[in-house]
């Protein structure tokens, strides 16, 4: 089986560190490709690998791999960007692998989707559910009954309490902490070191100490 990361920038680069060590220990995949469009590419001089890794567009892999040979990892940090990267390789019927660092318990009352990464050190309670293509960065706490929605992103050292509910496509920036039994919405960005002590509806950009919304996601981008 070859593992294929979506995406060769530095997020993907963290996520082929992160297959690096749990193949370490699984012997999971014999080796690593990194999918860019073809563009990236034509960027980087027509670049055919970095550090000595594949970088290939996702129409060549399908082209040459069947679905039995290959699974794919999303390796961005854009919450919209990885539900458009996850939508594209599931209509094509191709497989998500789900990373999660060997380090990290999870409980068996909690429940993990398909194509998310949990990285080293993540504290993951009990009861608690992980949507499909979430993306956990490492020293991140989620605590008990909690629900992170699908192709959301909680970045490092985010603390968020029991029984909180976190949209999908939601952005939670470094070390934000998150009440107990508060909701954000869908398509959301927290910003770094917010304290969210109340709810916050879906399509905002919320910050500060205690966390306000301070206006409509409307670009849906987090890093411009």
């Amino acid at each position: 089986m070859i593992i294929c990361i979506c995406g060769a920038g530095g997020l993907g680069h963290e996520v082929l560190e992160l297959a690096k060590q749990i193949n370490y220990i699984e012997k999971k995949w014999s080796s690593y490709i990194f999918v860019e469009t073809e563009k990236f590419i034509n960027n980087y001089n027509n670049k055919t690998d970095i550090n000595n890794i594949l970088v290939t567009t996702f129409e060549k892999i399908i082209n040459r791999f069947d679905k039995h040979s290959v699974e794919f990892i999303v390796g961005v940090g854009e919450p919209e960007l990885r539900k458009n990267i996850a939508y594209e390789i599931t209509c094509k019927d191709y497989h998500l692998a789900t990373l999660i660092h060997p380090n990290v318990h999870i409980p068996d009352s909690t429940t993990i989707g398909k194509g998310v990464v949990i990285c080293s050190n993540a504290y993951i309670s009990c009861d608690v559910t992980i949507g499909n293509n979430a993306y956990i960065q490492p020293n991140a706490l989620v605590g008990h009954n909690t629900i992170i929605g699908n192709n959301s992103v909680i970045s490092p050292s985010v603390n968020i309490a029991g029984a909180c509910q976190i949209g999908c496509n939601t952005y939670i920036g470094m070390n934000a902490c998150v009440k107990e039994e508060t909701h954000i919405g869908d398509d959301t960005i927290i910003g770094i070191a917010s304290v969210v002590i109340r709810d916050i509806p879906s399509e905002m950009i919320a910050l500060g100490n205690p966390a306000r919304p301070m206006k409509k996601n409307e670009e849906r981008r987090v890093f411009k």
